[in-house]
């Protein structure tokens, strides 16, 4: 068995859904009719970014090391790459060092595994130091999660407006999903991108003092959503805290039964660390909670995970 009984969900899997050679996972359900639909949220021209700075403030994981940034040229004379350009042109380049899973990003389907294997039955051996991931990569992914986004803006939905966020440790049940989309009168469809409003992340940047305990505990998903993920073919989920699922977890045996179901069984692609506050802001202006929401992974060949500047279309 996948997990215990005592878990109080079904066993779940999409294991052979779409062939055994699959690496997309919920992805599939973002077809080319879906694509097409979801283009047409973009009616007024508005573009939100639904990510924060990458630079050394933002909060990183303290597993990860930090961000990096470095200038290898400064304000060069012309001549300086050998091309021979005797005006007053300079030139400026500069590196990055970080984690692929910093700031705003995707864990991809090798981003974890367990009992030897990872989504779609892929032994983990399939991923080493030397070539990264030669199955479930990342890179897999570069052409999909443009879809229809559905803002789920659980701090509104829960009268949290005051406090900015959800409180710290509250598990988002299926019944907050589904209460939250009737207040706003969406229907979920199959391909749909789940954008899950907590107001965690806001916080980090509003309320430094709260950093050394920011990572302790935090709003978000209970592990029994992936059921209703399931049920809805939902193509990806997104939320603005730093873990997508709810921090201490609901069971004292398994620190992170969200990823560890949603990930490997599922086959779903998890975001962390968004930042829905202007989008929110004008959901609730014009009565509007979905989007064209674009955010493909950049092609890192063998990655499991992939920084982005996701973006939403209204």
């Amino acid at each position: 068995m996948a997990y215990p009984e005592s878990w109080g969900i079904r066993q779940l899997s999409n294991w052979g859904r779409w062939g055994r050679d699959d690496q997309l996972g919920t992805a599939n359900f973002i077809t080319r009719e879906v694509v097409a639909n979801a283009a047409r949220e973009a009616r007024e021209g508005k573009v939100f970014s639904l990510a924060i700075p990458f630079d050394r403030g933002g909060p990183v994981h303290p597993a990860r090391t930090p961000y990096l940034h470095f200038f290898a040229m400064v304000n060069a004379p012309g001549d300086a790459w050998g091309i021979g350009a005797k005006s007053s042109v300079v030139w400026n380049d500069d590196v990055v060092t970080m984690p692929l899973q910093i700031a705003t990003q995707w864990d991809g389907l090798a981003h974890l595994g367990y009992d030897g294997m990872f989504y779609n039955g892929v032994p983990i051996d399939r991923l080493n130091a030397h070539r990264g991931a030669t199955r479930n990569a990342i890179s897999e992914l570069s052409q999909t999660l443009i879809t229809r986004g559905v803002l789920l803006d659980l701090v509104a939905y829960k009268k949290a407006d005051a406090q900015g966020h959800l409180p710290a440790g509250y598990a988002i049940s299926c019944a907050d999903i589904d209460g939250c989309l009737a207040a706003q009168k969406v229907t979920a469809r199959s391909g749909d991108a789940l954008l899950v409003r907590t107001g965690w992340v806001p916080q980090w940047y509003r309320r430094p003092q709260w950093r050394d305990a920011f990572w302790k505990s935090c709003p978000g998903l209970s592990y029994k959503t992936v059921e209703w993920i399931y049920d809805h073919e939902i193509s990806c989920v997104a939320v603005d805290n730093v873990t997508a699922e709810v921090v201490p977890s609901e069971l004292r045996e398994e620190p992170t039964p969200f990823h560890r179901i949603a990930i490997r069984d599922l086959g779903l692609t998890i975001g962390e660390i968004f930042n829905f506050e202007a989008l929110a802001e004008d959901c609730r202006n014009d009565g509007r909670y979905t989007c064209f929401f674009v955010a493909p992974p950049l092609p890192f060949a063998g990655g499991v995970g992939s920084p982005i500047n996701p973006v939403a279309m209204k």
